[in-house]
């Protein structure tokens, strides 16, 4: 009987653990926040303007450069590297993106998780870029790293910048197509930029905004943008910001995004 009863009480712990195992797998399941975002007309918005409209306060002065071949062989595969380094500190970032153009959300999940993703990866960020009617699904990573003398605010050794992206490049992108092409395409890149870019952070009708004016090549972009983890909420957050800015006259005709306005130069 006591032999029986310690059998059962295995297999209940054993049944037991595989629910918990698949509520576990459930919730880890990817699901992708969304970034809402608008081009507004730059030549409206001074420092000043901007302060004054979106109640804003400044936050980082950047220099952004991007890193491709010169036939752009990684952004035809959907990969995007880039450099921000901040003035005044020792604080540099390199993201590395994967996105997902013109592919349904649900093709581009399934995708994603032939690749080993759960969207239990707390360093990594699953999320919609939503602009100009255009809806990408993205997988980025962010590496936090320190400024060197080779790659610093004030100058930016080409060289020296890409073995910093190998050194640091997430195991997930390395192999998502193969680590060979990865390191052949990475080994003929070149920079695109610097786009310096002033950082500001606000609101607009009522909800958290970030703005960012970019400045390159005599051009001038200013987005307003804002995040929002429920679809359907960030749904109704465009429609409003969109109705919004049209009515106001803000609103630019150029939607265009950050990399396009920097690579497509």
């Amino acid at each position: 009987m006591k032999k029986w009863t310690v059998n059962f009480s295995l297999i209940v712990i054993v049944f037991v653990s595989i629910i918990g195992f698949g509520s576990t797998q459930a919730k880890a399941a990817i699901e992708p926040g969304n970034e809402v975002k608008f081009n507004i007309k730059s030549e409206l918005f001074t420092e000043s303007d901007i302060l004054n409209v979106f109640q804003a306060t400044k936050k980082d002065e950047v220099k952004i450069y991007f890193f491709d071949t010169a036939n752009r062989a990684f952004l035809k595969e959907d990969y995007i590297h880039r450099l921000r380094i901040y003035k005044g500190s020792n604080k540099m970032d390199i993201t590395y993106k994967k996105r997902f153009s013109n592919t349904p959300l649900d093709e581009a999940i399934a995708i994603t998780e032939s690749h080993g993703f759960t969207g239990a990866e707390s360093n990594y960020k699953f999320e919609m870029d939503i602009k100009d009617d255009n809806r990408t699904f993205t997988i980025s990573r962010k590496e936090s790293l320190k400024t060197t003398s080779k790659v610093s605010y004030d100058e930016v050794d080409t060289n020296a910048a890409k073995k910093l992206i190998l050194e640091n490049v997430p195991k997930k992108i390395l192999n998502w197509d193969s680590e060979a092409w990865y390191q052949n395409t990475l080994s003929q890149a070149v920079v695109y930029g610097p786009a310096n870019a002033t950082t500001y952070k606000g609101s607009f009708v009522g909800y958290a905004a970030d703005i960012e004016v970019w400045q390159y090549q005599g051009e001038t972009m200013v987005e307003l943008s804002t995040k929002e983890d429920d679809a359907l909420k960030a749904a109704e957050i465009e429609k409003e910001w969109r109705d919004r800015l049209e009515s106001a006259g803000y609103l630019s005709e150029d939607q265009r995004g950050k990399t396009a306005f920097v690579m497509d130069k």
